[in-house]
């Protein structure tokens, strides 16, 4: 079994399997085979080192990737499920239904995804007569994230008798003010045992400082700990790795400084790079094979990347032979740059290329709009690839929504679905349930089955909803959930309802909905209930949900992290849309280019960049051919197109003024610096001296005592004298 288990694997990749005790880094580049090395070696682990299963724990960036690499192990041990190759917050989930009794938490409790925080915060709203001018909810959203980035705030959560939470909130009784809003929400939370993403780590990090038995029974368990992504993982993340690792110290990490582009999500590189100075005797290894894509492509890869300063200096090796340069093509206009894009396309499906081979990658979502009506243009069939899109359909969230208030009686769900399909139950009469609820501290399922029977409910179908999810919950304990769900659907009347509005796609989806949870519990390995299939859900970034057909892949380049084609388009590589014009300094740049290098690092055998002239309101005015590509040499690229007169130039021009304005050293323009003290000569103004350099322009003093302020992309001065050395 050993045999067969590492005599595939390159030199530095059985290195790396072989490498199980103390801290060990791989700095593993794109396409060098990173999967099969994580594989390989939890199976050594536990084969060739007789470790049981349960005491490694497997660390994935999501659930995706864990899902590939139970289905790889399985392959050498096919009775192993993988119950520990999770993500950090499926992981965290796992260790609190077992420990968050040491809380004093019921260990029933409900995952929140994001969408479940927006309902919570449009009843704030309602209730409070806030409306979105007062806070949009995506502000509100990264204020209470920033809020939990420490877990003070767990004790509010757990102790129903603590009236303010820690850290302070000052401004709470103001209804207008972002602290009552996160106090509001904070206080929803308690009463309906909620926790969000932030509140599992959190939890979990509290639970290890209160209870130092609960933090040594879980760091004896877990003898073994490897973690993908590592790059990427943020302080908390972190923070919860070195303790897990604290007792057997055998941590085992695997990253790429190169494609670290979460930073706005909390991840910090750092970690990943001051590894062996954190980590006292932390051996690293090295994985620059690339697996992927041809020398080609890799060439232009490794030009691009070379450009970031900060960074472990690697360059990948092709394991392919050779292939074809990367195409770049320059159009005079967006439209033209997306026809571009869908006749090249067109061409190499007349020459057999599978459309499911082929996908184009852009910044932003706006973006795939032009590329979206050139392929309806020319009937080329497309899916916007997107890792939520299933589960936030409405009719997917309103049937969870019922199968969730049948097994945890919750408020949001109870909103969600008391009226879908309508019974009469409006704003006035949930006014009154909800004075009910708050006066007696009750839900509001509790707060209806005590109202039905009222003269304002006389007339609504509030008793039969009740015997609905009353006889789902006694369903439920007698069936799988596959058939309790199709149960309530029908009972409630939903499945009528959803059959009159005549809505064919809808109907398709919500059998899609069925049949997952069928997957689901066929592939759990492990008995399952309702609650571990709803929370699942809550963890799931569903990609493989969308629909397989043979269609050209659209996404951004975040989603496509991960994923490998073997045809791959880079589309609106202008300046302001790609790079961003929302970046700001040089740290957001060169992770701005790490962006570009994962786009471009997802092409296996051919590779298209491309960009416009024009104007474009996102790039906030004229197009301009993007840095990135002036970063690739010349001669790696097969580039096409023509470009109006001066265009090349006065892109130059404006990087450089960016890249002034960031405090960059220009890389791209001819355009000649000076420096405070050189003497220089203007057409109109004449002789002068330059006083300094800043914001992208020089202030220059001359001749007569007038001061003025000179553009640095006007490229007007000339040298005077020779400059000082």
């Amino acid at each position: 079994m050993e045999n067969g288990l590492l005599s595939d694997l390159n030199e530095n990749q059985r290195a790396a399997v072989e490498e199980t005790e103390g801290y060990v880094r791989v700095a593993a580049g794109a396409g060098s085979g990173k999967t099969k090395v994580l594989t390989r070696r939890y199976v050594y682990i536990a084969k060739a080192l007789g470790v049981a299963p349960e005491h490694i724990l497997s660390v994935t960036f999501t659930n995706k990737a864990a899902w590939e690499m139970r289905k790889r192990i399985r392959s050498y041990m096919p009775d192993e499920d993988g119950g520990w190759i999770l993500t950090f917050h499926s992981a965290c989930h796992k260790i609190l239904k077992y420990e968050i009794a040491n809380l004093a938490y019921p260990s029933n409790f409900m995952v929140l995804d994001e969408e479940d925080q927006k309902t919570i915060l449009q009843r704030i709203y309602t209730e409070n007569g806030l409306t979105l001018r007062n806070f949009p909810f995506k502000k509100c959203l990264d204020a209470i994230e920033v809020y939990k980035s420490q877990s003070d705030y767990v004790p509010f959560l757990t102790d129903p008798k603590r009236e303010t939470p820690a850290p302070d909130l000052p401004c709470a009784e103001d209804k207008k003010s972002m602290h009552f809003v996160i106090l509001k929400y904070l206080e929803s939370q308690r009463k309906n045992f909620f926790l969000d993403f932030a509140d599992l780590i959190q939890f979990v990090l509290y639970l290890f400082e209160k209870e130092p038995a609960v933090l040594e029974k879980w760091a004896n368990k877990f003898e073994y700990i490897q973690i993908d992504e590592f790059q990427d993982v943020s302080g908390e993340q972190y923070k919860l790795a070195r303790r897990l690792a604290s007792k057997h110290k055998n941590l085992f990490i695997v990253g790429d400084p190169d494609q670290t582009i979460y930073s706005w999500r909390g991840a910090d590189v750092r970690y990943f790079n001051e590894f062996p100075e954190k980590f006292r005797g932390a051996k690293t290894i090295l994985l620059d094979t690339n697996y992927r894509s041809t020398p080609e492509i890799l060439a232009a890869c490794n030009s691009l990347i070379s450009r970031n300063t900060d960074r472990l200096d690697k360059r990948l090796k092709a394991a392919k032979s050779g292939g074809e340069r990367p195409k770049y093509r320059h159009e005079r206009s967006r439209t033209a740059e997306s026809d571009f894009i869908a006749e090249e396309i067109g061409k190499l499906h007349e020459a057999g290329v599978p459309l499911a081979d082929i996908a184009v990658l852009y910044r932003g979502n706006y973006m795939s709009r032009a590329v979206e009506e050139a392929l309806v243009r020319k009937k080329i069939p497309y899916t916007i690839y997107s890792g939520i899109a299933f589960y936030q359909r409405k009719e997917i969230k309103d049937a969870l929504a019922y199968l969730r208030l049948c097994v945890f009686g919750d408020d949001l769900s109870f909103l969600r679905t008391v009226n879908v399909p309508p019974r009469g139950i409006g704003k006035t009469r949930l006014a009154a349930l909800q004075a009910r609820a708050e006066a007696q501290g009750a839900l509001l399922l509790e707060a209806l089955r005590a109202l039905h029977a009222h003269p304002l409910f006389k007339s609504t179908k509030a008793e039969q909803f009740i015997a609905a999810i009353d006889e789902g919950k006694a369903f439920l304990q007698e069936h799988d959930i596959a058939d309790a769900l199709d149960f309530i659907l029908q009972r409630s009347g939903y499945t009528e309802y959803m059959m009159l509005c005549g809505n064919q796609d809808r109907l398709d989806n919500l059998n899609e909905l069925k049949a997952s949870v069928r997957d689901f519990v066929d592939s759990a390995g492990e008995e399952v209930n309702a609650e571990d299939y709803l929370n699942g859900i809550s963890l799931i970034s569903n990609a493989d949900a969308e629909e397989k057909k043979d269609c050209v892949k659209l996404m951004t380049v975040h989603t496509a992290k991960g994923l490998e084609f073997k045809n791959v388009f880079v589309c609106c590589l202008n300046e302001g849309l790609f790079p961003s014009r929302k970046i700001r300094g040089k740290e957001e740049m060169e992770e701005e280019r790490r962006v570009a290098y994962v786009a471009m690092t997802r092409a296996e055998d051919r590779l298209y960049l491309s960009d416009a002239e024009g104007f474009d309101a996102h790039a906030d005015g004229a197009l301009y051919t993007s840095r990135f590509l002036f970063d690739i040499e010349k001669d790696l690229l097969d580039a096409s197109g023509s470009f109006s007169e001066g265009h090349l130039s006065r892109s130059k021009s404006y990087i450089q003024k960016s890249e002034l304005d960031m405090g960059c050293t220009p890389a791209h323009a001819n355009i000649q610096i000076f420096r405070a003290g050189d003497k220089v000569r203007h057409p109109l103004f004449g002789a002068g001296t330059v006083q300094e350099l800043s914001g992208g322009a020089y202030t220059v003093l001359f001749s007569g005592g007038k001061t003025r302020s000179i553009a640095v992309s006007a490229d007007i001065l000339i040298p005077l004298y020779e400059k000082k050395a």
